[in-house]
Formats: C-alpha cells, sequence, structure tokens
C-alpha cells in the first residue's frame, strides 16, 4: 500500500524529438505500509476522512498541473508565491515591467543580472513599446533581449482578450537556420515556463504532417526558417492564415536573412505581412544580428564597374536599409559592437601555410590542444574531405553541412554538446546564432568569405564572459581575403602566429600522409567495385558475352591495391599508438619527451596561454607589422 503520494513533473527535453508529448511524473515522497500492519481504531478513521479531502485536493491540483503542462512548456503557479521569498535575487530585472511568472524562471534559471543589450532594449521594448533594431556581439543574450518583451506582451493580450476557443498567433520569430530555430524556441521555453504561452517551431527537413498537427494546437508563438513557412502557407495552414495580424515580429540575424538573392521567401512573407499599413503600425518589431553595422568592402567586381557610382555603405545607411525594407516604425537602435563585433574575451591568431600543409597543421592542434573545437570551411566537399581524414586519425569528428538530413545534423549537434573533447566540421550552416556550452576553440580551416561570416564563426566560442580562442588558417592565395578582413573589422596590427612546435609537427606529417594515402586508395578500391559492377551488370542486360582478360586485369589491380590499402592501415595505427616524440629523441634525457608528451593532455585554454605569451615577443620586433606579408610561426625550443 502507498501512502502519502507526492507526484511532481518531469521536465521533457527542449527538442524536435519531444513535440507531442504530453508529460512525464514521476512519484516522490512516499513509504510502503504493509495491509496487516495497519491498526484499525477510532482515530485513524477520523483521520482518514481528513486524508480522503486533502488527497481530493491533491488530485484537483495535480490534474491542474497536467493540463497546463500539456503543450510541454507550461506549469501551476501560484500567484500567492513573491519571487523575493525565493533563493535569488532579481533586484537587477524589477524595473523592466516583467512578470512574475517570467521572473521566477529567469530566477530559476540563474540570471541574476540582465546583459549590456537587455539592459538597454528592455525598458523601451517593454515600457515604450518601440521597435528595437539591436547590434551586439554573439552570445550577448540577443534572444532575450526580444523573447522577454514579446512574453510580457502575450500575457498582457491574453488577460484582455479573456478566454477563446480559437487562439490567435501573437508573434512570428524568424531564423536563417534550422538549428538557430530550435535553439531560440528552447531559450523561450525555458523562460515561458510558468506562462501558458505555447511555443512551435516550423523549420525544413521534418515531416510537413508533424508540424501541421503541432500548428493544430494553436500556439501563440512560431518560430519558423522562411522557407517551410512559406510553403506552410501557400497550402492554406489555417493557423499560419494568422501571420498578417501577427503582433510581434521577431528576425534573428536579420543582415544575412536580406542579403539578396537569399531568402526569397522572406520577402514574399514581409509583403504579405504589410500588406495592411493599419495593422503593421500595430505590430512590434524587434531586428538583431551581431554584425549588423557591420560594413565590408565592395568585391572587385563592383569596384570595376565605373559606369555606375557604386560606393561603400556606412553602418548608418546600412541600418536605415533594413529599417525601410522592414517596415519599422521610429525604432531604436542599440549598437554596442564597438565596431568590430567580436567579444573581448576571444583571443585571435592565425597560422600561415601552404594548402597542402593545412591538414598538418589541423592534426597538430587537435592534438595538442584537446578541447571541444569547431572547424569551419567553405564547402561542403572540405567537410566530408576532412571528415574521412580526421576519421582515419582517430579524431571522430562530427561532420554538419546544409545537405545531411535534418536528424542527422540534429544528432550530431547533441553529440558534439555531450563530449567535452569533440570535435565538428561545419560549414556556414553553424556559424550564426548556434548557442553550444563552452566550446573551447574555433578553426577557420579555410579563410572566411566575409568578415560577418568571421564574426559570427568566431562567436561560436568566447560566450557568456568565458575566454576562447579563433585560428585562421591562410594559404598564399587567401592572404587578400585575410587582409580585407581584418581592414573590415578594425585591426590595425596583424593577428599574432600560433606557436607551433616544428619537431612534434614534422611527426604528425607522417601520420597524415599516410592518413591521405589510405583515403586515396579507398576511393580507388570503391571506384574501381562500382564500374567492375555496372559492367557486369550491362553485359547481362545485353546477353553478350565478354571476353575476361580485361576483367582479370582489373582484378589484379585492386587486388593489389587492396592489399596496399591494409598495409598501410597497419602502419597507420602503429604510428596511432606509438607517443609523438621529437625526431632528435634522446634516451640520456627521457623526462624531456614525457613533458613534451603529457602536453597532449594539457587544459583547454593552453592554446589561449600560448598566443598570449608570445604575442608581445611578435609585436616587439616590429613596430608596425604588415598585414599583408605574414610572419613565420614561433618555434617554441
Amino acid at each position: 500500500m502507498i501512502e502519502e503520494a507526492n507526484w511532481k513533473p518531469i521536465p521533457v527535453g527542449n527538442n524536435l524529438f519531444s513535440e507531442g508529448l504530453i508529460g512525464i511524473e514521476e512519484c516522490t515522497d512516499y513509504t510502503f505500509t504493509k495491509n496487516g500492519d495497519i491498526k484499525e481504531s477510532s482515530t485513524p478513521l477520523k483521520r482518514k476522512k481528513k486524508t480522503s479531502n486533502n488527497n481530493k485536493k491533491k488530485q484537483k491540483i495535480d490534474e491542474n498541473d497536467f493540463t497546463l503542462a500539456t503543450s510541454g512548456n507550461t506549469s501551476n503557479f501560484d500567484e500567492s508565491d513573491s519571487v523575493i521569498n525565493q533563493d535569488y535575487t532579481l533586484d537587477a530585472w524589477s524595473c523592466f515591467g516583467l512578470p512574475d511568472v517570467i521572473l521566477r524562471a529567469i530566477g530559476e534559471l540563474g540570471f541574476d543580472d540582465p546583459t549590456p543589450i537587455q539592459s538597454m532594449t528592455l525598458p523601451s521594448a517593454i515600457l515604450g513599446r518601440r521597435d528595437i533594431v539591436g547590434a551586439a556581439e554573439t552570445g550577448s543574450g540577443k534572444t532575450l533581449a526580444f523573447a522577454l518583451p514579446i512574453l510580457t506582451g502575450i500575457l498582457k493580450l491574453k488577460e484582455s482578450a479573456g478566454s477563446e476557443d480559437c487562439k490567435p498567433l501573437y508573434a512570428l520569430i524568424l531564423t536563417p537556420t534550422r538549428e538557430l530555430a530550435i535553439q531560440v524556441k528552447n531559450h523561450i521555453v525555458a523562460v515561458a515556463k510558468y506562462t501558458g504561452v505555447n511555443v512551435a517551431v516550423v523549420v525544413g527537413g521534418m515531416a510537413v504532417v508533424k508540424q501541421e498537427r503541432i500548428l493544430s494546437k494553436e500556439p501563440e508563438i512560431v518560430i519558423a526558417t522562411p522557407g517551410r513557412l512559406w510553403e506552410l502557407i501557400q497550402q492554406g495552414n489555417s493557423h499560419l492564415s494568422k501571420v498578417d495580424k501577427i503582433k510581434y515580429l521577431a528576425i534573428d540575424e536579420t543582415d544575412r536573412m536580406l542579403e539578396k538573392g537569399h531568402f526569397q521567401e522572406l520577402n514574399d512573407l514581409l509583403e504579405k505581412i504589410n500588406f495592411d499599413k493599419n495593422i503593421s503600425k500595430e505590430r512590434q518589431n524587434f531586428v538583431f544580428s551581431a554584425t549588423l553595422t557591420l560594413v565590408h568592402e565592395l568585391p572587385n567586381y563592383l569596384k570595376s564597374k565605373r559606369s555606375k557610382k557604386i560606393g561603400n555603405l556606412t553602418p548608418e545607411q546600412k541600418v536605415q536599409k533594413i529599417v525601410k525594407a522592414l517596415g519599422l516604425n521610429n525604432p531604436k537602435v542599440v549598437d554596442i559592437t564597438e565596431g568590430k563585433g567580436t567579444s573581448e574575451t576571444l583571443t585571435e591568431s592565425k597560422i600561415t601555410c601552404s594548402i597542402e600543409e593545412k591538414d598538418y597543421y589541423l592534426f597538430y592542434f587537435l592534438k595538442m590542444h584537446p578541447g571541444r573545437t569547431v572547424v569551419f570551411c567553405n564547402s561542403i566537399g572540405c567537410v566530408k574531405r576532412l571528415g574521412a581524414l580526421l576519421t582515419l586519425l582517430n579524431c571522430n569528428p562530427l561532420p554538419l553541412h546544409a545537405s545531411m538530413q535534418q536528424r542527422q545534423r540534429l544528432k550530431n549537434i547533441d553529440r558534439f554538446t555531450g563530449n567535452e573533447n569533440s570535435i565538428l566540421i561545419a560549414t556556414d550552416v553553424a556559424a550564426r546564432g548556434l548557442d553550444i556550452p563552452r566550446i573551447d576553440h574555433v578553426l577557420h580551416y579555410q579563410t572566411p568569405r566575409t568578415s560577418e561570416n568571421y564574426v559570427h564563426r568566431s562567436g561560436r566560442t568566447a560566450r557568456a564572459s568565458r575566454e576562447g580562442i579563433s585560428v585562421v588558417f591562410i594559404e598564399p592565395t587567401e592572404i587578400p581575403r585575410y587582409i580585407k578582413l581584418c581592414r573590415t573589422l578594425g585591426k590595425a596590427d596583424d593577428m599574432p602566429s600560433f606557436p607551433v612546435r616544428e619537431n612534434v609537427l614534422s611527426a604528425m606529417k607522417k601520420r597524415v600522409n599516410l592518413a591521405r594515402d589510405i583515403d586515396k586508395l579507398q576511393l580507388q578500391v570503391k571506384k574501381a567495385g562500382l564500374e567492375s559492377g555496372w559492367l557486369q551488370k550491362t553485359i547481362e542486360e545485353a546477353d553478350i558475352i565478354a571476353d575476361d582478360f580485361n576483367t582479370k586485369y582489373d582484378n589484379k589491380e585492386v587486388s593489389k591495391n587492396k592489399k596496399l590499402l591494409e598495409l598501410k592501415k597497419k602502419q597507420l595505427l602503429s604510428l596511432l599508438n606509438m607517443p609523438i616524440y621529437p625526431e632528435k629523441f634522446n634516451g640520456n634525457h627521457p623526462l624531456f619527451s614525457a613533458a613534451l608528451s603529457s602536453t597532449t593532455d594539457s587544459k583547454n585554454d593552453s592554446a589561449i596561454t600560448l598566443v598570449k605569451d608570445i604575442a608581445p615577443k611578435q609585436n616587439g620586433k616590429k613596430k608596425n607589422p604588415r598585414l599583408f606579408k605574414p610572419k613565420k610561426h614561433t618555434i617554441i625550443k
């Protein structure tokens, strides 16, 4: 027999796979009693009636909790509970006019003080109800800067509207990538825990039927990517048909969304939303990005057009262009990027090498400085090649690019987040907005094409006042792009060169070269197998007799390559199992080698410390280091 059962809800992970799950509860603080141990007496009988009444009350409360938690992001909240009585203090948040239900969630999340961008935007957004145009460095809390005013406004609208059978669509939040949309949803769900506001995410790569089922619950807030959202609107989704009557619109990473040639669906969506001028004037808009006021140089093909007077936009002109495109009304512009966009806690460095040597330096960095590392590439082909190469070198990389299935992309992000020494190889699809905690290193295997990409890539680390390092790999043809990047970001001095142990690097080269050979042989064997299968199938379908001379010759070549492949795999495995010693190893001083090999187990901040220690020495050699002539790597003796 179970007595004094106390059921409590278990928080469900806020991801795409938990959509539609009503909730899970567990029984806590209970005791087991045998039926034979219960003594019948008059006193327990009197108490039994009181206990049963109490249990009925508890059942009602539990049922209410379950009903409110149906959306997956609500829970019962007693208005008599005072936020001040909790263990946390929220004095810094009390001046913004936030409801108690939101303050309680903020306190539980441990956000004691608002970030600078939040302090500068929340009063105007909540109390003044002005449109906001915000530019802040990555990891500065931009999501809550627009989420808190939206939630506060929705709660006020729901109070004035009362109980309605049909729930309106109050807010629409647009993001450029699927992963960012899911992340924004998780952040909003966390602060909307006690509000009763339902949040849904609509992105591509997922089943349309499932997303229609989610939208049938009529969520008050929809977070979406433009492509899938416009597709569902075109199909006549009943809930999304209310999109032209929304009260709040937020666009994250706006400069990327409004680039010419990107997100044509966004332009169609804005035309639909702004069709009725009277309704659009009542709507509150939020525009945020880390590179909103960052202006880069024009490309050479535009500079060469003498017939047209084309000049660089100023930051003010860029903001005005965005304001006009979105139809904002007297917005408040907040810019705390100081013209650079990167975090103050970010350490920047570079590695100059030939294109063939990039793999050596990449493997060197990953082995000498373990930690949660993101490697950015400019193309999907580069991501696939590096993924295959590093897999052979037992680095266990996780790829992330636009050609992958959405389910696999989410799995790789979860695996990367769950391992403190994991490696993510990604295109710029992971550059904007993703808030993966405690990323230690960002490596630009290929120099970013624009300064905006560099800022957003580097912004994956050094978030929330934590330190991080960004290293750019530069080959000779990328030097002009690197110079333009530094000029746009206002860097008067060259980035310090990342220090490298040349004797350890030479040992890394042997392993990388073997892995390259294995990769090539695997492709040859695979290609030969496909060609042989195609030829045999064609012969059988044509019902012809073929000479087996070429087939025997091809089989010999394939078997030869397979034997060579197995041999090289054994050689690579042997090298990977050996400790990395310097070439001039002296048996009389084994402790030197032990100290060297132990550096591979160094802490995550060792790379940052090395750059900080070496930067003053490099800058001291030349008063004004020239950007177009990168210095050689510092050799640690």
